[in-house]
């Protein structure tokens, strides 16, 4: 106790030091700033006052170039004093969270290194007196305990002894405790930390990175990084961790926010993740659903029905077989058979879906139809079939341009010989040139633009078109009856998700996107989470739309919805985006949930699925049977209640559905403050509120009611599916609520 006091006292002095020094150069950049600011607006006035602004003005021009330095230097140190100031603001709250004692094979002692959120810098020693957690000696805070350890620097491993691992509790400025980690008391902390309440935006974790995960935030060698991890195994914070890390890496593997995409299952779940970056100390970056990448590539106007809205159609279909067909539809049209398919038919465009028209002009045939296809199908081989229509357009009209001389002649005989234009004979000859330009232009266009829509619907709608293009391919039994249902739907303008898909597809390795310009090239790191609902149409897309990115790719193969999924997906898509270097880590200790709920919730999963729960208790979960739906509301509401007064902050009652759960929210929100979470809204899951299980993906709540669990509405195995996710979406507190005969995948109960 008393080394204990004495290190205390130890600690707390340098603790002190420390903060001295981070406000100090706090205030000194503030000052910089504001004379920065100062400077800047001394110069725009200067310049405003003393050079011409003419654009003529040769003399002027040149004065306003003698500003453009000193300008430039006063906005880039505006710039860079601000973000020194939002670091030293974040260092002032909580200055740093762990220190190890590390002595390298080179030195004699031990020197301490402190681990914060940011690197500060000693000026006047030049010393680093923080260490970044991406820094490369951080990472011994991660991965090892005390003891031999070693860490990867740009120049090569550092070996060494770890002699002390402690552990730092600073917030708001306030130094609260510290204590020396060994691998139980590690253990104590992070569960003080998971026992708290949930936000309705997701936490930093870099006091509490764990050995693997860390791994998988440093992963520098693999283009293609693949996590499978069982629900709370904090699969998502290691992404955006990771970006984080990306981020930090050196000046000429620096990667900007511009350079990084996040693709996230729905837009609440962008939201929820939001805030993850800026509190690392980086530019937010951009996140977008997969039906926003669709839209950006599609036709202008292009109606499709969105992927969430599709599903929900799914979740919530009664009819067995009409949902087996839907299902059998999506499955076919998104896989890598139907792919292949897309592939050949766009192959074939130029010998036989494309009708190349004789060019004429002047009454005289240019070009022959055939000559036109000749021409192209002996174009470069690498370019795509919208490059080489371009190409060919360009020919004809370089042609065209050549004998338009030879033509005006003529039309200005034709104008003079016109009684009805006597004296404008020479305006009305241009008229007549540009009409015949837009005629031939327009046919010319006929032929050489490419209406991915008009094409993809042929596809499907000519008679044997197909399964012509089939051959050792490998369909379903009943593709009759799968083109015939997709027929059906095209007659309607609104495509469906799948097609829609397959139309961006076929626009992509055409090269129609936008014009000729794939606007995502310029991106180098794609992050996808949930991607065990994505089916391989997905990631051929992916791959066409950003040809020079890396991926880090997160999934659960046991929360897919609507489909059945296995770790066969992992090769799948190695396969498909044949990365040089790929790997795949799996992850089955969960963070998330207390071991009982967590045990509950792997009843819906096959029995041989590994899983570790972090050990972390708390109560035992309930199924309650209710006489009736008015029973069970009230005893729901007495639930949201309880939760309430415990102290939890966001209480989520989990409906199957979009439409059970609008029905039960007009049941319950005149007895409760009750909010219902709809897609595309604002992020509110604070208090109590309704959700549907698509929308709670990813999502966590400290406590989770789930209504309606019986037989009716939970029979089929992707209803299983969807018992897990909700199941596992709660923190520290699970029921289940359930009229008439409960589902059979679930066990135990309790009658009220």
């Amino acid at each position: 106790m008393e080394n204990y006091e004495h290190q205390l006292n130890v600690e707390l002095a340098h603790y002190n030091e420390i903060y001295k020094m981070i406000h100090d150069q706090l205030e000194d950049a503030k000052k910089d700033n504001s004379k920065s600011i100062e400077n800047l607006r001394e110069t725009n006035r200067d310049m405003w006052e003393n050079a011409s602004h003419s654009a003529d003005d040769f003399d002027g021009a040149v004065g306003l170039n003698q500003f453009y330095q000193p300008l430039a230097s006063n906005s880039f140190a505006i710039e860079f004093s601000e973000k020194k100031i939002q670091l030293l603001e974040r260092l002032l709250k909580s200055a740093y969270f762990a220190r190890i004692d590390f002595c390298s094979g080179r030195k004699e002692r031990y020197e301490p290194v402190y681990i914060g959120r940011g690197t500060l810098f000693d000026d006047r020693e030049e010393t680093i007196l923080i260490y970044d957690w991406r820094s490369p000696i951080a990472s011994l805070f991660y991965r090892f305990e005390t003891g031999a350890a070693h860490y990867d620097a740009p120049g090569g491993t550092i070996a060494g002894d770890i002699g002390l691992k402690r552990q730092y509790e600073i917030k708001n400025g306030v130094f609260a405790y510290f204590f020396d980690a060994d691998v139980q008391i590690a253990d104590e902390f992070l569960r003080k930390m998971l026992w708290g309440n949930t936000s309705s935006k997701m936490k930093t974790i870099v006091e509490t990175i764990q050995k693997d995960q860390d791994i998988a935030i440093r992963d520098m060698t693999h283009d293609l990084l693949m996590v499978q991890g069982i629900a709370g195994s904090g699969k998502t914070s290691i992404a955006l961790h990771r970006v984080a890390y990306l981020k930090y890496q050196g000046i000429q593997n620096r990667l900007k926010s511009s350079d990084i995409i996040i693709l996230s299952p729905n837009t609440l779940f962008e939201q929820y993740i939001s805030n993850v970056l800026p509190e690392l100390g980086e530019d937010e970056v951009k996140s977008v659903v997969f039906d926003d990448l669709v839209t950006k590539i599609l036709p202008e106007k292009t109606a499709f029905r969105s992927r969430y809205h599709q599903t929900e159609i799914l979740i919530s279909c009664e009819e067995p077989t009409t949902k087996a067909l839907q299902k059998q539809v999506m499955e076919f049209k998104m896989s890598t058979a139907f792919c292949r398919i897309l592939k050949r038919y766009a192959d074939s465009l130029p010998t036989s879906h494309i009708s190349f028209p004789d060019i004429e002009y002047d009454g005289k045939i240019v070009f022959s139809g055939q000559y036109l296809k000749d021409r192209l199908l002996q174009m470069n081989s690498n370019m795509n079939l919208a490059a080489k229509l371009r190409q060919l357009r360009q020919h004809i009209f370089d042609k065209i341009h050549e004998i338009r001389k030879e033509r005006m002649p003529k039309l200005l005989r034709q104008a003079r010989e016109d009684p009805e234009h006597p004296f404008d004979w020479k305006e009305y000859a241009r008229e007549l040139s540009i009409e015949e330009s837009t005629r031939l232009a327009q046919k010319v266009d006929g032929f050489i633009k490419l209406d991915s829509v008009a094409l993809y619907k042929k596809l499907i709608n000519k008679d044997g078109l197909l399964l012509s293009l089939s051959k050792e391919i490998e369909l379903p039994n009943n593709v009759e009856e799968i083109l015939f249902h997709s027929q059906a739907l095209l007659v309607d303008n609104m495509l469906q998700n799948e097609d829609a898909l397959a139309v961006t597809y076929l626009q992509l390795i055409l090269g129609t996107i936008n014009g000729s310009n794939n606007i995502y090239k310029h991106i180098r790191q794609v992050v996808i989470d949930e991607a065990q609902d994505y089916y391989s149409l997905h990631f051929e897309v992916l791959k066409q739309l950003f040809p020079n990115a890396r991926y880090t790719i997160l999934g659960d193969i046991n929360q897919t919805i609507e489909k059945r999924e296995n770790m066969h997906l992992y090769e799948k898509i190695t396969e498909i985006m044949k990365p040089r270097s790929s790997c795949l880590m799996v992850m089955n200790k969960s963070f998330r949930c207390t071991k009982e709920i967590l045990s509950f919730g792997m009843q819906f999963l096959d029995e041989d699925t590994l899983f570790e729960s972090f050990n972390r208790s708390g109560d035992v979960p309930q199924v309650i049977e209710a006489p009736n739906m008015d029973f069970l509301d009230e005893k729901m509401i007495e639930e949201a209640i309880y939760s309430k007064n415990q102290g939890y902050q966001s209480v989520g009652i989990i409906c199957k559905d979009a439409k059970e759960a609008e029905a039960l929210h007009c049941r319950l929100k005149d007895k409760i403050k009750i909010h219902l979470v709809r897609s595309g809204e604002n992020l509110n899951i604070a208090g109590v509120f309704i959700i549907p299980i698509i929308m709670s993906k990813g999502l966590e709540f400290d406590s989770v009611l789930i209504y309606g669990v019986d037989r009716n509405r939970y029979h089929s195995v992707d209803d299983k599916k969807l018992l897990y996710i909700a199941s596992t979406r709660a923190l520290h507190r699970l029921n289940l609520f359930y009229t008439g005969e409960k589902s059979s995948f679930i066990r135990g109960g309790v009658k009220i």
